[in-house]
């Protein structure tokens, strides 16, 4: 098995997750959980607010014309019927891997003896606790299992 997506892969995810929205975005309260099969995965090079592209300066996130470029990772899941906001709606969530969420996705595929995520398995009850103690900054994630694809 290989680590490297193919291009057909890379636009395959874009697509899946075009119009694709976050289960845990600004507004969020503390409880809400989502659960749902990976069906894609995208790693993309991260914009400001403006569509500039961002590169690691100082190891900050800025505009700028030379470093190495900040890379996002994210996870799009298929969501069961009852999570749907929407009867006709698709389904369709987008995780996207910052620290906080990988410390509950890794916690949760040790605790399977999987090797890694892949295409096809179950991220069973990933839920946001609530903002972290004491730093004032970063969030607290939970996860109750993961699911490997069935071989």
């Amino acid at each position: 098995m290989t680590n490297a997506l193919s291009e057909m892969d890379q636009i395959n995810a874009e697509l899946m997750s075009s119009g694709t929205r976050n289960p845990f975005g600004r507004d969020i309260e503390p409880g809400t959980m989502v659960s749902g099969e990976i069906v894609a995965v995208i790693r993309r090079h991260r914009h400001n607010s403006q569509g500039q592209p961002l590169f690691w300066v100082n190891r900050k996130p800025m505009v700028a014309a030379a470093g190495d470029p900040v890379i996002d990772s994210a996870l799009v899941i298929q969501v069961e019927e009852q999570e749907r906001d929407t009867p006709d709606e698709e389904g369709l969530r987008l995780i996207t891997l910052d620290r906080d969420i990988q410390r509950a996705i890794s916690a949760g595929v040790r605790r399977s003896s999987a090797s890694g995520l892949a295409i096809g398995g179950c991220l069973d009850g990933l839920a946001y606790v609530g903002p972290a103690a004491g730093s004032g900054y970063g969030r607290v994630y939970e996860m109750r299992a993961y699911v490997p694809p069935a071989e």
